[in-house]
């Protein structure tokens, strides 16, 4: 069993690869993130692959875990086929970020995905904090009641 020193919650995207002809299958040979300051990616650099910050791909699918965002980022796929696709630049959507990527005839489009995380929502964990003040609002009160 290995030990592991990097611990906590890191942010994350994962990239979900549909193809725009139905009838196409997508073969991931390679992939490749980059990372850039600026809005157009001009200055893209491939992320550094450490630790658990590394862009993995299995079928269909490619995920990563990172130890910091930046503000931008493409991404560059070797297909099967011999095809090499880039795609637009695109900002990360949140701490957890979840994408389709469509895979067209010259290029990706990397397109935002809803997921609804539970935990994560600060919507959400507004509405249940809310929620839980009512709730013990509430209960001092039906207590509050019954004594008199």
């Amino acid at each position: 069993m290995a030990a592991r020193a990097d611990a906590g919650m890191k942010p994350e995207m994962e990239f979900r690869f549909i193809a725009e002809d139905r009838r196409q299958d997508i073969l991931i040979g390679l992939a490749t993130l980059y990372e850039c300051q600026q809005a157009d990616c001009s200055d893209a650099q491939p992320i550094d692959e450490i630790g658990p910050q590394r862009l993995n791909c299995q079928d269909d699918v490619c995920s990563i875990y990172f130890y910091g965002l930046a503000p931008y980022y493409r991404l560059e796929v070797s297909l099967a086929d011999g095809r090499t696709l880039s795609s637009q630049a695109f900002a990360p959507s949140g701490f957890h970020s979840y994408y389709s990527v469509v895979v067209r005839e010259g290029d990706l489009l990397v397109k935002s995905r809803f997921a609804f995380d539970l935990f994560a929502s600060p919507i959400c964990l507004s509405v249940c904090g809310s929620l839980w003040l009512v709730g013990f609002w509430v209960l001092v009160t039906l207590l509050g009641v019954t004594k008199r």
